[in-house]
């Protein structure tokens, strides 16, 4: 069980190469706690956080499909106002956040 997120698109085009970001309502993210099961609107993803070069702390929503593969960012955000999300944000960072995490949910080749 998890929490549903909203997709905020960047733009009229898919820059996505076919991401769920470009046809789903949303995402249910599964390593949050909450009441909602995933389906085909609010496909599984899990929120994780990563230290690209630098190390700074990012976000990532990352569908559960493309689990094991290269993802990168694809151009749309999801995020919600439910407070649960904002605790997990700030788990995984050992911080504070506020705001809508780049979707990776774009896979060349």
């Amino acid at each position: 069980m998890g929490i549903n997120v909203d997709i905020y698109k960047h733009g009229n085009y898919d820059c996505t190469n076919g991401g769920e970001s470009s046809y789903a309502k949303g995402f249910c993210v599964v390593n949050a706690e909450g009441p909602f099961e995933p389906s085909e609107d609010y496909p599984a993803a899990e929120l994780v956080m990563a230290e690209p070069i630098g190390g700074r702390k990012i976000l990532r929503l990352i569908p559960e499909s493309k689990k094991g593969k290269w993802t990168m960012f694809g151009g749309n955000y999801a995020g919600t106002s439910d407070s649960r999300f904002s605790d997990l944000c700030d788990r995984l960072l050992g911080g504070s956040f506020y705001g809508a995490v780049a979707v990776h949910d774009r896979v060349e080749g």
